[in-house]
Formats: structure tokens, C-alpha cells, sequence
């Protein structure tokens, strides 16, 4: 076996209009222009300058850059977030198969910066998971056992009780069971390999020029690294990368966003996942939007499903944070889970006061694109 080292409110909606603040592949935090040209590529050297340029000279004229955003699917977002009176959030789509950012919008960078880090909450499962896979495959098929609520842990629940509630590694994923995971960091992935698959989701780099790395920090004793793996502390970053880790389950390549057409990225893919283990997770993390986490967000008010065929694989997050304040909470997947052609990462800062959440308008962008007429692809 080879290691992972080898193989709000209502008045403000008027704020939140003003605020809204399309980003080109969110790269720059402006619009298409000469600083989105030079972010994948170096600029081109200047021309020299003449003191007298002979009259019929004439300086070659560069193409404008291209961006790879879709400005109909931009303006439904925009949208979207508007009717959600979300006050703090970003929504960033991808193609999976390229890595061009097709859509990015935040409803106010300066409060709350795309290229910050954030808690990422439970969609460290997502790792935790794919290393306790790649290590003992044997694990999708063996059952945990809990007690009490599977989202409350202490120091003594990081290890299997004799007795108690017992869920299959499937389920517990998509519910997001904190015991299952923090005993899966504890006693089969370990902090080493658990670091390590963190750093290979590319997390501990950063995903694009002028974004910062993700940070971890595993603390130093096995409630510390239960922690880690469940979630519920440990691991900081920025947006960008929670769509790059929802790309990855397209084939098991992470890959640099691409915001200009043509572009080459500054890093070329490389290889997180096995694609059979890619198709495994994403099998899995259906279960997320079907009868998981986000359930509700993903069915209709007759309880159908939202996007009717389409079957869509993801992880939410939920976590309290700080700068700004608030309850974070996240929507990472990609879809459709069959064959993947579009990767989605949304992260809202919630107050006491809110209307959606991260999963909502997750499911709402998803539906802007693959029922815009209201017939689902």
C-alpha cells in the first residue's frame, strides 16, 4: 500500500445590491483589466520608447483578455444572493475539467475578503475520508459506534464506546457525524498521513497569485487531532480552495483556477486521488444532498428533488468564527455526480438574523445552470 507522500437583515438589501461585487475568477478583486491579464502569465515587456516615432508607426495592438466567466450565469447569482438578502458570502463556480472559474460574485469584499482564510468546518471530512480510503479501503464497509448526539465531541468519544448508536462510513458522512470522524483521524488515518492529505488537497498552498496558503494547526495530543479530522478546528481557507477540493472529485486532479481564456496556469494538475477513488467519494457524497446534510436544500417545497435528474455530490460546513463574526457556514460539491461538469463552493457568514443558507443557494446557483428554463439537463 502507498503512502499519501507517494502515490441581516431586510433593510440592508438596497446595501447588499451596492455591495455585490462581481469578481473575474476572483483573482484580483476587480473586473477584467491589465491586473487580470498578468495572473496566470507574465505581462508582456513594454515597448520602447521612442522620442520621435516616425508618423507611420503604428504600435501592434493586443487582443483585450478574455475572461472564462459566464456573465448570464454571474447575473443569476447575483440574484440568487439579492433574493437571499445575504449579507456576507462569496459563490464561486468551476469547470472541473479545466479549472476555468465561470462565476465568482461577493456581496462585500470588504468586510469579508475572498482572499482571506476561513474556518473550513466539517469539509475537512472530505479529506479525513479520502485518506482513511486510500489507507484501508476495508473502512467504507466497516460501521462506527457512537453515543449521544454524533455531532458533540469530548475527549472521552474519540474512541469507539462498548455500546452505543452505530452508523456505516457512508452515513456518517453525509450527516457529518464529529465522533465517526474524530475516531477515524484518531485510530486509522493519524496526524502524519492526515497533514499530509491536507497538504495534497493543495490546501497548504495557495491556490492562485496574491491568495494566501490554508493553514493547519494538529495541536499535540489525540483530542487535538480528533478535532482536526471532524472539523471542528484546526484547518483554515480561503474559498478557492474549497472549490478546488470539490474539482478534485471530478477525476482526483486538483488544478489552479483559470480566469483568462487561453491561459496557462502557474502550477499544471497533479494527481490528489485515484480517479476510482474520486468516483467513490462522489458516489458517497450524494448521499449529502438525497437524505444528509443538505436534504432540505435540494428538494423542492413538495419534497422532489430540486434538480431533477441531475444528482449532485457535496459537503456542508458549519463552524463559529471570527473577523467577521458569526456562524460560517459552507457548501462544497460538484455536479452531476455521473459526470461532473461543474464544481460550486459557497461560504456564508451568517447572523442571528438569516434567510439561506450556504446549501440553498448552492442548490439555487446549481439550478441556475442546469434548469434555466426550468427543464432540468
Amino acid at each position: 500500500m502507498t503512502s499519501w507522500r507517494d502515490s441581516q437583515r431586510r433593510g440592508q438589501t438596497s446595501t447588499i445590491r451596492s455591495h455585490l461585487t462581481v469578481v473575474a475568477g476572483l483573482l484580483g478583486l476587480a473586473l477584467v483589466g491589465a491586473v487580470l491579464s498578468t495572473l496566470f502569465r507574465p505581462a508582456a515587456d513594454p515597448p520602447p520608447v521612442s522620442a520621435a516615432p516616425p508618423v507611420e508607426a503604428r504600435s501592434p495592438v493586443e487582443p483585450a483578455p478574455v475572461p472564462t466567466y459566464d456573465p448570464e450565469l454571474v447575473a443569476r447569482v447575483e440574484r440568487i444572493l439579492e433574493r437571499g438578502r445575504v449579507s456576507l458570502g462569496h459563490v464561486i463556480v468551476m469547470d472541473p475539467r479545466d479549472g476555468r472559474l465561470l462565476a465568482a460574485v461577493s456581496t462585500d469584499t470588504e468586510r469579508f475578503p475572498p482572499d482571506r482564510t476561513y474556518p473550513a468546518a466539517s469539509l475537512i471530512k472530505v479529506v479525513t475520508a479520502a485518506a482513511a480510503l486510500h489507507q484501508d479501503p476495508g473502512v467504507a464497509r466497516r460501521s462506527c459506534r457512537y453515543t449521544g448526539s454524533p455531532w458533540r465531541l469530548t475527549r472521552s468519544r474519540i474512541d469507539p464506546p462498548r455500546r452505543g448508536n452505530e452508523s456505516s462510513f457512508r452515513k456518517a458522512l453525509a450527516i457529518s457525524n464529529n465522533q465517526c470522524f474524530a475516531q477515524l483521524a484518531v485510530h486509522t488515518v493519524g496526524a502524519d498521513v492526515l497533514i499530509d492529505a491536507i497538504g495534497r488537497f493543495g490546501f497548504l498552498e495557495s491556490p492562485a497569485p496574491g491568495f494566501p496558503a490554508g493553514r493547519v494547526d494538529a495541536g499535540t495530543d489525540r483530542y487535538a487531532l480528533g478535532r482536526l479530522g471532524s472539523g471542528l478546528s484546526g484547518t483554515w481557507i480561503t474559498p478557492l480552495h474549497a472549490v478546488q477540493m470539490a474539482a478534485v472529485l471530478h477525476d482526483g486532479m486538483l488544478r489552479q483556477p483559470v480566469t483568462l481564456a487561453g491561459a496557462v496556469p502557474s502550477h499544471p494538475p497533479r494527481r490528489v486521488l485515484t480517479a476510482e477513488l474520486a468516483g467513490e467519494l462522489r458516489e458517497m457524497l450524494v448521499d449529502t444532498t438525497r437524505r444528509g446534510t443538505a436534504r432540505s436544500a435540494f428538494r423542492d417545497r413538495r419534497g422532489r428533488p430540486l434538480l431533477g435528474p441531475v444528482r449532485v455530490a457535496g459537503k456542508t460546513g458549519s463552524l463559529s468564527g471570527r473577523n467577521p463574526d458569526g456562524r460560517y457556514e459552507w457548501f462544497a460539491g460538484i455536479a452531476p455526480a455521473d459526470a461532473p461538469e461543474i464544481a460550486v463552493a459557497v461560504v456564508l457568514v451568517q447572523g442571528d438574523l438569516w434567510w439561506r443558507n450556504a446549501s440553498q443557494i448552492a442548490a439555487a446557483t446549481l439550478k441556475a445552470h442546469f434548469c434555466p428554463d426550468r427543464t432540468c439537463r
